[in-house]
This record gives C-alpha cells, structure tokens and sequence, in this order.
C-alpha cells in the first residue's frame, strides 16, 4: 500500500487518519492510497501558501511533486481560511490542470479529512465546509459494442504475445462478469470454484464486501486454458494463491492490466484509444447484459457490487432499436387491450 510505503514522508496525524480509513472504516487499499494522494497534493500546496506563497505563481510541477509534508503541523491547518481552499482549488484548474470532475474528488478527499479533524477537535474551525462542488455536465461514459468486444478478444488471442492467453483470460473476465480493476487483481485461486456442478467467483469488492458471480462457459474456458500454463508456485511465495501472476511470479498489478488492455485497444481504436480504458471493458459488460440481454437493472446492480440504484443507472443505455421496440409496443391501445383481456379472465 502506498500510504504505508510513504508514511516516514508524511506527518503522523495524515498517518493516523489513513490508518483510520484502512483498518476502521475498512476502505480499500487502493482508495486508501488515492486519499493519500490527493491529500499530499492538498498538503503540498498549503506549506507552499504559507511559507513561500509567491513560488506559487512560478513553480513548475516537478518542483511541487518535489516539495516535502513531513513537516507539515496542525497548526499550519488551524490558519486555512475558506478563501485560501477557493485558491487551491483555482491552484487545480490553472496550474495542475485537473478536470472539474478530478478537482471534485480532491475537493471531496479534503472534506473528509477535514471532518475527521474537527471530530477529533484537532482543528478549531473547518474551513472547507461551505465550499460546493464545480458544476458537470453528465456524459455517457465509452464502451464497446458487441463486435468490437469481439474483436477485442480475437486481437488478444491471436497475438504472437507470450502471455495472451492470460491477456485472454483477464480481457474475457472484465466483458462477461463487469469487474473493477482492483477485483481482477484481486481474485485468488481459492475465490474459484469451476467443477461439473457449479462454475462461480467470488469477488472481493469496495468496502471489503464479497459478492458471488456466476460464470459462462466462454470464461470458464479461457481460466481453464490459463490455469494449464499459470506457474504453480510454492507456500512460500506470498502470491502463491493470486489467479493471475506477472512475468516475475508476482501478483499481478493494477497498472500492468491497465497497459495490457491499453495496448491491445490501442491496436483496433487507433488515434481513438484514448477515450477508451480498462474501466470501459467494466461498462461494456454491463451495457451488453442490460441491452443484448435485456437484463433488469435491479439484477445488474448485484451483479456490478453497486450499494446504490443511482450507480447502476449509468450503465445503462437503452438503444435505438430497444426503444424503437418500446415505443412500438407499448401504445395506449396495446395497454388497454391488455386490461381489457385480464378483466374478461
């Protein structure tokens, strides 16, 4: 975890609030380590408005990565003022040239922690609690159709790359069960249960919560073809129990399954692959189950891990022809031939 791997560069009350958000409100590692992120950001940038606010106006972005928050006291939060959180933020948009939607969660990180702060009455005031959030457009998120989840897959697997058929399998794993990229990674040899009886996963998903998905034939196929040529590994090995394993027998990482779907969408997109990425071949699945299968949204909510209704929402998209259908169906007089025929019944 990185928050864990940088902790020596951090001041301990950040420390004591990622450990909070690890071990007691049981996040999960890789939003524990975007939290730790962000929140340096924050803390970079304050040391620097505090102490030595005129390098603000000239600093390039490696001298700011570079600037150092160990140093960084409570009392330095105590002199924030709403105004100065307004100026971070302008900070965002013109020097780090963050969206609204990033400079949003950044905005979202830093409220949080502030919330913690007062809580624990380490801070006075909280400056960040009236300060909104900028204003976006909703867009329908990218994915990709049934042909091109094809092609997708017929790309990988008729590379002349060593690893394709693990590419296979974990490309094959995203469109049919609609996976987060931290889940793929996560997914242990013992989450597995593929047998004449039953063929299921368990997933482990945000907030540490575990939900079970049933596989098809097409990926029960591609794990068995992958399983025939994963390294077996001994106890010894930490990630002896990982599915899917880098080249060094390692666990393999979220940035490597990022640059392998990256790499093959880029061979079919071209000059368009970078509106696509590993979280679109998450959509995709979900967009295919609702509109190939017509699949009802409260199902795909358990399937995706959503809490919420609202999240689901976003994964859907009713086609032309699905609301052509609709429409041709579901007339007045259709609606009252139906009532009609259940009162003669």
């Amino acid at each position: 975890m990185s928050f864990l791997k940088y902790q020596n560069q951090s001041p301990d009350f950040l420390n004591n609030y990622l450990k909070y958000k690890r071990y007691i409100d049981c996040n999960a590692k890789t939003t524990v380590d975007e939290t730790y992120f962000d929140l340096r950001t924050f803390l970079r940038y304050i040391k620097l408005y505090i102490y030595d606010k005129n390098k603000l106006n000239s600093i390039t972005i490696n001298e700011f990565k570079n600037t150092s928050i160990k140093d960084i006291t409570i009392d330095d939060l105590n002199k924030i003022s709403c105004f100065d959180i307004e100026n971070y933020i302008i900070f965002l948009c013109n020097v780090s040239k963050n969206t609204a939607k990033t400079r949003n969660r950044k905005l979202a990180t830093a409220k949080s922690f502030f919330e913690y702060l007062e809580t624990n009455r380490l801070i006075r005031i909280n400056p960040i609690k009236e300060i909104n959030f900028a204003r976006i457009e909703k867009r329908t998120p990218k994915y990709l159709n049934l042909e091109e989840s094809k092609q997708l897959l017929a790309e990988i697997i008729n590379s002349e790359e060593k690893f394709k058929i693990r590419n296979y399998a974990i490309t094959c794993l995203f469109l049919n069960c609609s996976l987060r990229l931290s889940e793929l990674t996560s997914i242990n040899l013992t989450d597995l249960k593929i047998d004449n009886s039953e063929q299921t996963l368990i997933i482990h998903g945000k907030g540490n919560k575990e939900r079970l998905v049933y596989l098809n034939s097409a990926v029960c196929e591609a794990i068995q073809c992958y399983l025939k040529v994963r390294q077996s590994l001994g106890k010894d090995n930490t990630d002896y129990n990982a599915l899917f394993l880098s080249s060094r027998n390692k666990r393999i990482s979220n940035r490597m399954v990022q640059t392998i779907i990256k790499e093959n969408l880029t061979k079919i997109f071209k000059e368009n692959s970078q509106k696509y990425h590993t979280h679109t071949l998450r959509h995709s699945g979900a967009s295919l189950l609702y509109n190939e299968i017509d699949l009802d949204i409260f199902v795909l909510k358990e399937i995706l891990g959503h809490s919420s209704l609202k999240s689901t929402e976003i994964y859907t998209h009713i086609s032309n022809q699905k609301m052509k259908n609709i429409m041709q169906n579901c007339t007045v007089s259709s609606i009252l031939e139906r009532i009609g025929g259940n009162q003669n019944e």
